[in-house]
């Protein structure tokens, strides 16, 4: 009896393999770094030691100057990962996870959305790729950059039954919008809207019963909506007063035209941004081509959807509720949109490869990029935790750089669009228990913490508006103590150059270091250098 002939084995894709080595090379240099130079991460950083210290017996100076904020925050979802459920591991390796996990999540999200649309599609989440390391990314705003998987996940479980939304699925669904509401607004925003779009357009083609198809398509995902939309309601009705402020119309052309929110640390990325933008581009003719004059169908509910993302894009102001950075978030959401309107279509193979291919070394291209940059930046950086060595645990740092986007040999600075130095300090704060004067996050009304007003140090310490944070810093270290009964244990001063020291700001506060404090520690280079506050 001879044994049954075997059928034909079926190997990895090379598609998937693609898709998998992309994956891989971009975590490494999450790994590869002792810093993820972001902008605002050393806050995050800070603020998750900070809740993980806070109910300890000891930590009585964190409660004298922090206060809890107990709001519904919706950008509370990375605070909770790295001061809770990664509270296991130190923070500094927490923000490696966190950031491990997104780098996984985005192209994953990308790839199951366009699996509900059609299994086929799969192999356009390779356009996901060099969204990873965008310029939000690089501002440190990782829970604007969870709402992306967030944002596509919903809608990708959505679209597997939009028919059939039981109870359960309406749930579910409801789950994932409330996630993105604990990401970002803005996502929550777009995220609802897309929702709505889609199941709108699909009752709309069901022209013959209208009020049946309106409960069949949208009483589900309006259901689902409330919840996070409540909440979101609530959270900006205690913001109305916040300052609205909008980008020119020229330059939001600009930016939407070449994909700028792609563009950060380097200007190398600039025309790397472009490249993508015209890949799109090009898929977007291709695909109108394909579709000519047919009738509508439900695949043109995505364009739809692409649309509704630029007519936002345009309408938004760039600041609203206290967020900032609006425009430039949602920059990003008629392409994220269009790959979805992509997978409505049937892609020849060489569209297939050239799409892959461009979009993979497009990706590469931009890695290299941050790789070159994250190298560049994380020597002074290293410096700046060298300094946080010296100080004792239970006292009070001021951080003030007066080189926020580093500098090189020649004055000419390390970083493009972003300030990877602003916050340094938190790098600090991150790794024991201490106050940070600087942590801007804590002079915010929207983060888990934020300062006792009586010693805030953006109202008290700081002689002019946002003065911490001032190029040059204007601070009144002598009088701080005088008038809030605080401290300012340490201060470490971060890229001051020799020429810089007979400006009247920085002359100001030598004469206040001379007056009151010691130099404990500076770098070789003289780029750092901290003082200890007299204990006569």
């Amino acid at each position: 009896m001879t044994a049954p002939a075997e059928g034909p084995r079926r190997g990895v894709s090379g598609e998937t393999l693609l898709f998998w080595l992309l994956v891989i090379l971009h975590l490494a240099p999450i790994w590869a770094f002792p810093f993820i130079p972001t902008q605002d991460g050393p806050g995050h950083q800070e603020v998750a030691f900070v809740l993980r210290q806070y109910d300890q017996p000891e930590a009585g100076l964190l409660r004298q100057y922090y206060l809890p904020n107990r709001e519904a925050l919706p950008n509370w979802f990375v605070f909770f990962l790295m001061s809770k459920a990664l509270a296991f591991v130190s923070v500094p390796v927490a923000e490696k996870i966190l950031l491990t996990g997104y780098v996984l999540l985005l192209p994953l999200s990308v790839r199951y959305a366009l699996r509900a649309i059609d299994p086929r599609a799969a192999f356009l989440a390779v356009l996901a790729f060099p969204f990873t390391f965008n310029f939000l990314f690089q501002m440190g705003f990782f829970n604007f950059c969870f709402s992306l998987p967030a944002f596509f996940f919903a809608l990708g479980y959505w679209l597997q039954a939009p028919e059939r939304m039981t109870l359960g699925r309406t749930c579910g669904l409801a789950a994932l919008v409330l996630w993105v509401y604990f990401c970002h607004p803005v996502t929550l925003a777009v995220t609802v809207a897309a929702l709505l779009t889609l199941a709108g357009w699909r009752a709309l083609l069901e022209r013959r019963q209208w009020l049946a198809a309106s409960k069949k398509w949208l009483l589900g995902p309006i259901l689902a909506c409330l919840p996070a939309l409540v909440l979101m309601a609530a959270f900006v009705g205690r913001r109305t007063g916040a300052k609205v402020s909008m980008l020119p119309l020229w330059v939001k052309v600009k930016h939407l035209a070449g994909l700028y929110s792609l563009a950060s640390l380097s200007r190398w990325t600039i025309p790397l941004a472009l490249l993508l933008a015209l890949l799109f581009y090009a898929a977007v003719l291709a695909c109108l081509r394909a579709r000519g004059r047919g009738p509508f169908g439900v695949g043109d509910g995505f364009l739809l959807v692409a649309a509704a993302c630029t007519v936002a894009y345009f309408a938004a102001p760039s600041e609203l509720a206290g967020g900032g950075f609006i425009n430039h978030r949602l920059n990003l959401f008629p392409f994220l949109a269009l790959i979805l309107w992509f997978g409505a279509f049937e892609h020849p193979p060489r569209r297939r490869l050239w799409v892959q291919t461009a979009a993979a070394g497009i990706a590469l291209g931009f890695l290299g990029v941050f790789a070159w940059s994250y190298a560049r930046i994380d020597a002074g950086l290293s410096a700046i935790a060298a300094a946080g060595a010296r100080v004792e645990p239970d006292h009070t740092l001021l951080f003030l750089s007066y080189a926020h986007q580093g500098e090189t040999a020649d004055g000419r600075p390390l970083a493009f669009r972003t300030e990877p130095f602003v916050h340094a300090g938190g790098y600090i704060g991150a790794r024991k228990r201490m106050v940070d004067l600087s942590l801007y996050e804590a002079g915010e009304n929207y983060f888990p913490i934020y300062f006792n007003p009586r010693l805030d140090p953006f109202r008290h310490l700081a002689t002019v508006p946002l003065g911490i944070e001032a190029v040059p810093p204007r601070v009144d270290l002598l009088g701080y103590p005088k008038r809030t009964g605080g401290r300012v244990d340490y201060v470490l001063l971060w890229g001051l150059r020799e020429e810089r020291r007979g400006e009247p700001a920085v002359r100001e506060t030598l004469r206040q270091l001379a007056e009151g404090y010691e130099g404990v520690w500076a770098s070789a280079d003289g780029a750092v250098a901290l003082y200890r506050r007299n204990r006569t």
